[in-house]
């Protein structure tokens, strides 16, 4: 999901938190995932965004059109009411990973969050303003490092943008609709029938156990 534009932006938008650091280490994978290498979590700034709600590519390889993602795209319809998040308050309510993924587009390690390999029945949210996103019914194992999604709760629950911040890549980024809180990318490589993996940022979602799995957890304790 690299949240994964030439090099002198590269060199900005993917600066290491901590000086001194190796550089990373990227390998480009046939499935449009890149890998990284254990390292500290990196900036992709907003800035280096192109947002174009109609024209979106979920496809790492730029010359190749995902048509999969691009129609799914053209038929997401907006039923949230928008917010207005208030970055301040924000800084002072989330951690500094969860601020950087969700308002400057940034990305956690692979292998790292705390919902990758997390199967437990309920619904995962925007940590931001709390919409419901994604359903552990269609939660998913797909080795790439994040939390994997083959549909959202709603189409209406999310946008998808163009991201072209990664030179040679095009692909398509998730938002939340309603407070536009960054998520992270949709590919056309996830299970049948719809084909498609939501990569989700673990520091960009929270989890609501359902009512069924709690009453289940708390009749097994008695």
């Amino acid at each position: 999901m690299f949240s994964l534009s030439r090099y002198a932006p590269w060199a900005r938008n993917f600066a290491l938190i901590a000086n001194k650091q190796p550089r990373y280490n990227l390998n480009h994978l046939k499935s449009g995932v890149v890998a990284v290498s254990a390292l500290p979590y990196v900036r992709a700034f907003a800035d280096s965004r192109q947002s174009s709600d109609n024209n979106g590519e979920g496809n790492g390889n730029a010359n190749n059109k995902n048509t999969n993602s691009n129609t799914f795209q053209a038929n997401m319809e907006n039923k949230s009411e928008k917010i207005t998040v208030n970055k301040e308050e924000l800084r002072k309510r989330l951690t500094p990973l969860q601020y950087q993924v969700t308002q400057e587009a940034g990305t956690e390690r692979p292998f790292t969050g705390c919902y990758n390999k997390h199967y437990e029945k309920g619904v995962y949210r925007c940590i931001v303003c709390h919409q419901d996103l994604f359903s552990s019914d269609t939660k998913y194992d797909s080795g790439c490092g994040w939390p994997a999604f083959n549909d959202v709760l709603d189409k209406g629950k999310v946008t998808l943008h163009r991201d072209a911040s990664i030179p040679g890549m095009v692909r398509t980024e998730v938002r939340c609709s309603k407070c536009s809180a960054h998520m992270g990318h949709v590919f056309d490589d996830g299970p049948p029938p719809k084909h498609r993996r939501f990569c989700i940022n673990s520091a960009s979602i929270d989890f609501v156990k359902s009512s069924t799995a709690a009453a289940t957890t708390t009749s097994s304790k008695k």
